[in-house]
């Protein structure tokens, strides 16, 4: 599964980071800015992409449409210590899940192993196309 966690605090892309490469994940990419993630996702789609909403720059609210249409199949998890009341529709419907920091190590558990159960099922659909085409 490819996974980018994209915050500031280099603390939390660490904490986050161990925590993945605990969990089994190996493709780990980090982003400290919005305009960074945009960077990465122009060169490599993800499945899961955790974004804070509070950076320097453009923050996690205005880059997560871009990057919900440059990688329209990455489960996006908006994960921030501040978590706004009034979220616009637009930005709640980019984001899949918004969870408040500090998020517990089982739940940032729980988002991996979703995240790489709904790769996994697409994989499969998409291989369908290709046993389909060879019994022809």
């Amino acid at each position: 599964m490819k996974l980018l966690i994209v915050d500031d605090e280099e603390n939390i892309v660490a904490f986050f980071s161990a925590l993945a490469r605990g969990h089994g994940q190996v493709d780990i990419d980090t982003a400290g800015s919005g305009e960074e993630a945009l960077t990465r996702v122009l060169r490599k789609n993800y499945d899961l992409i955790t974004l804070d909403i509070h950076m320097p720059g453009a923050s996690g609210l205005e880059v997560i449409a871009m990057l919900r249409n440059m990688n329209p199949h990455a489960i996006i998890a908006l994960i921030s210590g501040y978590l706004p009341d009034d979220l616009s529709p637009e930005v709640a419907n980019c984001a899949d899940v918004l969870l408040p920091k500090p998020v517990s190590v089982a739940t940032f558990n729980q988002l991996i192993d979703g995240a790489d159960r709904i790769r996994q099922t697409m994989d499969q659909i998409r291989q369908l196309g290709t046993a389909t085409a060879t019994l022809r």
